[in-house]
């Protein structure tokens, strides 16, 4: 619960193109669509910002860097909330315009250790990320957050400092009931006491089949009775393809990225006779790329008319 306290005056125009990507249930493509998202708007010319808000660290698998020299296991994170600083990004060594504050083991502990440091201040807690988060947000076209699942103390330091929430879940009443439901509550929450700014933008419906016609109706009422309104469900839908999400992480590769490896996968008849050990991507990686891409213009054309209106 966020109780009343001394509140850190917080720019909220530093932090109007700021994207948490948010719901209370894991699984259901969260750091897939984060990822994603920013890699799409920095190869077509952004400068973006990445942040990992969240104790497990999978963007590192999503860009590839996990075990290399960047990869602090959110202790630099952890020590900008703790003090207060503004946070300190390193550069994707892959990707041109894209920075990444890392996070991991350290971001688990930071819950703890900012009750400690600021105890009785729930505010001053649940506010740290968009302190540290604000003096250096000016300097990206769009700041995207990866938030935790099932971990209300992590979601509500994204949620705070956030203007626009992205909610995707997969078509089954589970994850729209707890995990949209949950991540609902958490958005009313922060809304009342930190941040009246934050919005939900929308809701992407993941890893479904494309022309699975009934699921989506069901899918759109079970939503329409958890937010009151069918209003929040984007168009696009996500598609599904396990063998996409696995040639990724193994690759350390982002979705868009995939379709170039694919060009160079061997053929059939190579494998076959064992004149090629390559490894071979799946051809599916262009249809989820599209989904990926059509996605962030509706969410950007999206956010852009609620400003306008």
């Amino acid at each position: 619960m966020l109780d009343d306290d001394e509140t850190p005056l917080i720019n909220r125009d530093d932090l109007s193109h700021t994207y948490v990507i948010a719901n209370g249930k894991g699984g259901v493509g969260k750091t897939t669509l984060a990822s994603n998202f920013a890699g799409l708007v920095a190869a077509d010319g952004g400068r973006v910002l990445l942040v990992d808000v969240n104790g497990q660290g999978n963007v590192g698998r999503d860009l590839g860097y996990r075990n290399t020299a960047i990869d602090d296991e959110g202790e630099a994170f952890y020590e900008a909330l703790r003090t207060g600083r503004p946070l300190t990004p390193v550069r994707d060594p892959k990707r041109a315009g894209l920075d990444v504050v890392v996070g991991g083991h350290h971001i688990g502990a930071a819950p703890d250790m900012l009750n400690a440091t600021y105890r009785l201040q729930a505010h001053r807690q649940a506010l740290a990320l968009a302190v540290c988060l604000a003096p250096i947000a000016p300097e990206y076209d769009l700041v995207v957050l990866d938030s935790a699942p099932e971990n209300p103390p992590l979601q509500q330091l994204a949620l705070s400092a956030a203007r626009w929430m992205i909610a995707p879940t997969r078509s089954d009443n589970a994850s729209i009931t707890d995990g949209l439901g949950s991540i609902s509550r958490q958005v009313q929450l922060v809304r009342r006491s930190v941040n009246p700014d934050l919005q939900l933008l929308g809701v992407v419906l993941y890893a479904t089949g494309s022309a699975s016609k009934q699921i989506h109706r069901n899918a759109r009422q079970w939503i329409t009775e958890e937010l009151g309104t069918d209003a929040y469900l984007l168009d696009t839908i996500v598609r599904y393809s396990e063998a996409v999400g696995q040639d990724a992480r193994r690759h350390g590769q982002l979705i868009h990225e995939l379709e170039e490896a694919v060009a160079s996968n061997p053929s059939f008849w190579d494998l076959r006779a064992g004149r090629s050990t390559g490894t071979v991507v799946s051809t599916t990686s262009a249809s989820v790329a599209e989904d990926l891409a059509t996605l962030a213009r509706e969410i950007l054309t999206r956010a852009n008319d609620e400003e306008a209106a």
